[in-house]
């Protein structure tokens, strides 16, 4: 049987949630003026992710990647919900 590909799931869902909670702590705590950090934590990860040799770890990389990519303009989008609020 082949469990990598539940793995990678699970691990998105969770990286989903935790990036979720982070994006909107990172905003209130520090500001949005962080975001590119993300975006460099994102390349990163995807120059890792075709580094490493294992499937597996090339995958949890390559989702991490993409989710850290997604999250950095997911913080300046937050700001612009946040002011809208107030």
């Amino acid at each position: 049987m082949q469990y990598a590909g539940i793995i990678v799931g699970i691990y998105t869902f969770i990286m989903i949630g935790v990036l979720h909670f982070a994006v909107v702590k990172i905003e209130r705590v520090i500001g949005s003026h962080i975001w590119p950090w993300f975006v460099v934590l994102s390349l990163g990860f995807g120059v890792a992710s075709v580094m490493v040799s294992g499937v597996l770890a090339s995958a949890l990389l390559g989702v991490s990647g993409f989710l850290f990519a997604w999250s950095g303009p997911e913080l300046k989008k937050q700001k612009e919900r946040v002011e809208g609020t107030h």
